[in-house]
């Protein structure tokens, strides 16, 4: 039996036992639900903290965007220009972006500013993009030496929560701004690039398109096109023609399968058909392009050319300058409406006053007409006109006669000018003149009146050449003139006409040293206004539309670089079409030996030259006119023979009112007429035989890069084709002889004065040696060189609070 009190302590046990437990599962409990509620105040700042950084990276995002409109729109970007104490800070995100968020209102705070340049050269000027480098395999601007200038952007956003404490985040972003000078591509369109060469045909150098790039052989007898250096091009890569072009007979040139090349990664050279004979561009030998398409492109291209060719689908943007808008073709051709948006052109045009229709202050501030050191402006019509002064206010200009200003609107006399201004003495010492104006002074046969394309020629609808009005700009006079007024020199080193050279060409072989005076001087003009830019105005080109300028005696070297100024060499730009008579910024001895460091496609004949650029409606290259002993003209370009046919053979009577034919392949006279004792005089000679067609063109040599337009395929429902890259600049002529052109080649925008399409009727094309001149790939450019400008992120990162002040007071304001 059991006693009481052993019962009573086995009770008293079980409770305690019984507390024991309650008390240690309580303390578990409040063990758990402390670590739970820890846990979840943990949770919720990881949350906030993801939150924070989150708006922080919004906020820097925001003012990228913020950044890169501005810099789309501005032409100037100084380092304050982000200042939060000055100039236009950017703004943090409106509160309502993050509604319902934890984000504090007013808690966002973003700055910025311009934090250096970045050069890599070793004058400091450029920066390289390396192809070699591979954080650079995909860089659209390889290859290329650009200007770069980093804006760092920084950002804080503070988030909070009841309980918890507030957290703030911190961000950094930076954002390469680059800009690539034009000149810095051997190829630059800003429309759809077409390459279609009958013969070899390579290209060295950067090539850009903001259009499609359209490649294909033309001639069938295994030739190869070759693209040396990096391909980029906003659209997409295409085999075939965008518009087939017409033969001189009217039928139409076949396609055919020459080789198309790229440069590989490994420097080779790959053909864009594969050997089962598919062409790999955007539509990888389908009848259509797709989304599937377009992908086996990306993924072939980028692991065959490791870069070297991007198309849209690797994110290759639209390059443009500053403030212009994008170029868009006219979408409706056949309407006989003129729909083209061609805001490229106004790189070229005359000034505008703020008052005029169309102004824009940053598109003005990167006009020729508006950066150019001398301003002419010339009227060769036979009426008074009204042109612009350089600030774009009007000014009357008498017929046949021109005007001239430095940019401050001050009027400058010229070497040989006849016209007499109040106030103004001009010593007329008998200088030689720069400028001449002349009427009816050429025929250029690709430029018409009243022709339709679209119909049967007829004696009502027949191919009626234009008869053109010069503004002729002696190129050697110019020179004696800079030499003289700018550089101070008592004597200037010229090529000059010599019709008794023992090498029988048109002028010298090598140049004289020819003295200069008071004759030479430019009035009004000093030393400390040159700045390597010309801007010649022709009023009313655009309307006229039979006006040009042209540029004569421009053998050797046309410019001099002043000690004082750091614009090296010349650039000369126009509103009117503009031709090249002869060898440019060249001495004419052309080494077509495609090994040679002497090549005259791709390097300087010396180290005196220096870079020139020539910008105009429309390019057209007259060729090196040559002569004999006796000094009568063999070969070469002749003004009174201007207008007739380029050979005798395939050639009609009837040729501008009979549809193109086996039998009427040629454009132009036959008559016989006797050719002008000087090439540029359009008066029969006394004693030179007659000739029924023109001399045949001889070899010519320019160094210059050339800016101009272009007439698009199919333009106005033409069903004409662009010509194409290989025709970039324009001809006139049967060519026996080789066309050497070292510089780049710049299509911004459809040509607005010499506006007819391409025809190969009134031309055969020389033997091309062209290339991207080794002076530009230095990065040594003409004055006033237009940019395009480009973005890349090049950083982010998260930032602690020391960090974040430490790079604030590193800002440059």
């Amino acid at each position: 039996m059991t006693s009481p009190s052993h019962r009573c302590r086995s009770k008293g046990s079980a409770m305690v036992m019984t507390m024991i437990v309650a008390m240690v599962l309580a303390i578990a409990a409040a063990s758990i639900l402390r670590w739970s509620l820890t846990e979840k105040r943990i949770n919720i700042r990881h949350a906030l903290r993801l939150e924070a950084r989150s708006a922080a990276e919004a906020a820097a995002e925001y003012a990228f965007a913020q950044v890169r409109y501005r810099m789309d729109n501005q032409t100037s970007f100084p380092t304050t220009m982000l200042d939060p104490n000055g100039g236009a800070p950017l703004l943090a995100p409106p509160a309502a972006a993050f509604g319902g968020t934890h984000v504090k209102v007013g808690s966002i705070v973003v700055t910025g500013g311009v934090v250096r340049n970045i050069t890599n050269d070793l004058e400091g000027t450029h920066f390289f993009v390396d192809p070699a480098d591979p954080n650079n395999r995909f860089d659209p601007m390889k290859g290329k030496r650009i200007f770069r200038r980093d804006v760092r952007i920084l950002a804080k956003a503070t988030v909070s929560s009841p309980n918890v404490d507030a957290i703030t985040a911190y961000a950094s972003e930076t954002l390469a701004m680059r800009e690539a000078p034009m000149f810095a591509h051997a190829l630059f369109y800003n429309m759809d690039l077409e390459v279609g060469a009958g013969g070899d045909f390579a290209i060295f150098g950067p090539v850009h398109t903001n259009g499609d790039l359209w490649v294909v052989g033309q001639a069938n007898n295994g030739s190869k096109t070759d693209f040396r250096g990096p391909v980029t091009a906003a659209g997409g890569i295409y085999w075939g023609y965008h518009t087939t072009p017409i033969m001189g007979n009217g039928s139409m040139e076949p396609v055919t399968q020459e080789d198309i090349r790229f440069t590989d990664k490994a420097g080779g050279l790959i053909n864009l058909q594969s050997s089962s004979g598919v062409w790999r561009d955007h539509k990888m030998g389908s009848s259509t392009e797709s989304t599937t398409t377009q992908s086996a492109f990306r993924s072939f291209s980028s692991n065959t050319f490791n870069g070297y060719v991007q198309t849209s689908v690797h994110g290759v943007e639209n390059y443009k300058p500053v403030a212009f808008g994008n170029y868009v073709p006219d979408a409706t051709p056949n309407n006989g409406v003129d729909n083209s948006i061609n805001t490229g052109r106004a790189m070229i045009e005359r000034p505008l006053s703020s008052g005029d229709a169309g102004y824009n202050a940053e598109v003005e501030n990167q006009k020729f007409s508006r950066k150019a050191g001398l301003y002419i402006v010339v009227n060769p019509s036979s009426s008074a006109r009204t042109g612009k002064k350089p600030d774009g206010t009007n000014v009357t200009i008498p017929a046949g006669q021109y005007r001239a200003y430095k940019r401050n609107g001050t009027e400058v006399i010229l070497p040989g000018s006849t016209l007499t201004t109040a106030g103004i003495i001009h010593p007329n010492l008998g200088g030689r003149p720069i400028i001449k104006v002349k009427t009816d002074a050429m025929t250029d046969l690709r430029r018409f009146t009243n022709f339709n394309y679209g119909s049967n020629r007829s004696y009502s609808n027949r191919y009626d050449p234009k008869v053109i009005d010069l503004v002729e700009v002696d190129m050697t006079a110019l020179k004696m003139a800079v030499d003289w007024t700018v550089n101070g020199e008592s004597v200037s080193s010229i090529y000059d006409y010599d019709s008794s050279s023992s090498d029988s060409t048109y002028k010298a072989s090598s140049p004289t040293n020819e003295s200069i005076g008071l004759g030479n001087l430019m009035v009004n003009f000093g030393a400390s206004d040159w700045d390597g830019t010309i801007y010649i105005e022709s009023v009313d080109a655009e309307t006229r539309k039979d006006s040009g300028v042209r540029l004569i005696n421009g053998r050797g070297r046309v410019a001099s670089t002043p000690a004082h100024s750091a614009n090296e060499g010349l650039t000369i730009a126009t509103n009117d079409a503009l031709y090249i008579l002869g060898d440019f910024n060249a001495d004419g001895n052309i080494d077509t030996n495609a090994s040679s460091l002497t090549n005259s496609s791709r390097y300087p004949e010396n180290a005196n030259e220096v870079p020139v650029a020539v910008a105009a409606d429309a390019i057209t290259i007259l060729s090196q006119p040559t002569f004999n002993y006796s000094g009568k003209q063999t070969g070469g370009w002749n003004d009174v023979l201007s207008g007739h046919r380029h050979t005798s053979s395939n050639h009609s009577s009837y040729w501008a009112t009979s549809n193109p034919s086996n039998s009427n392949y040629r454009e132009g006279d036959n008559y016989s007429v006797r050719p002008g004792d000087d090439p540029t005089n359009n008066t029969p000679s006394s004693s030179l035989s007659n000739e029924s067609v023109k001399f045949r063109g001889s070899s010519t040599e320019i160094a210059a890069a050339l800016l101009t337009g272009l007439v698009p395929s199919n333009k106005d429902g033409s069903s004409q084709n662009s010509g194409g890259a290989h025709n970039f600049p324009r001809l006139l002529e049967y060519w026996d002889g080789v066309l050497a052109i070292r510089g780049s080649m710049v299509a911004l925008f459809e040509s607005r004065v010499a506006d007819e399409p391409w025809s190969i009727r009134y031309y055969n094309a020389p033997d091309r040696v062209w290339g991207f001149n080794s002076i530009l790939a230095d990065g040594r450019y003409p004055p006033q060189t237009p940019r395009v400008r480009t973005y890349r992120r090049v950083d982010f990162s998260d930032l602690t609070a020391s960090e974040y002040e430490a790079a604030l007071a590193e800002m440059p304001w």
